[in-house]
């Protein structure tokens, strides 16, 4: 049986652990976590420890299917199965999500990682994870990172008023123009999406532009 620190795996695979005790959270056995010695979160720790260890060891299908699991529930707002205010800020959160971007691209094709990345943006709601941005501007090779960028911007378009969680396609290529220092198209992009964005939208590049 494999044991990591204080717990270990009641079940045959760490994927299956994991299922059975998103299964007991959603039965309750983890409400106000944080007053009864705060199992729930010492195993949620453990198995992000297991998915660290399983990464490095390129392990990319096992940790991306985990990360996964862990992240859909987690980031959901619907329910409280732990009571805790901010249960991401318990963990290294920024990594964890990294990483999880790094298992997409190393396993998926740039349709698949685009869907991915779509349902990403729709649990995720108010969290804004600066390393999924960073991974996909860095890890994608440059043929496979122009691909994406074509997908984005054909989604972006069909963005409305009342899909927030989409918005992030919109900074996310307002972002990309600041990087590249193209203030032309950031403007242009701030014009066409000015309901969403706003015309504050047009200080930050310059607020930001380096010299």
């Amino acid at each position: 049986m494999k044991v990591i620190k204080t717990y270990a795996l009641s079940e045959e695979s760490i994927e299956k652990d994991i299922d059975n005790f998103i299964k007991e959270a959603k039965k309750g056995v983890f409400q106000y976590d944080y007053k009864y010695g705060q199992e729930g979160l010492k195993i949620l720790k453990a198995y992000f420890r297991m998915l660290e260890a399983e990464f490095k060891q390129n392990n990319f299908t096992v940790a991306r299917n985990c990360y996964k699991k862990l992240l859909s529930f987690l980031l959901q707002k619907e329910y409280e199965y732990f009571n805790y205010e901010d249960i991401m800020s318990k963990f290294n959160s920024e990594k964890i999500i990294g990483s999880y971007f790094t298992c997409l691209i190393k396993t998926c094709s740039v349709g698949e990682l685009f869907q991915e990345y779509l349902e990403y943006l729709k649990i995720k709601e108010d969290y804004y994870f600066e390393s999924a941005d960073t991974v996909l501007l860095n890890e994608l090779s440059e043929k496979d990172f122009n691909k994406f960028i074509l997908l984005v911007k054909e989604q972006a378009e069909k963005v409305k008023e009342k899909d927030y969680g989409m918005y992030d396609l919109i900074y996310f290529l307002l972002d990309l123009a600041k990087s590249n220092k193209n203030k032309e198209e950031y403007y242009e992009l701030c014009k066409k999406y000015e309901k969403i964005v706003g015309e504050e939208q047009k200080e930050e590049f310059n607020k930001k532009e380096v010299n």
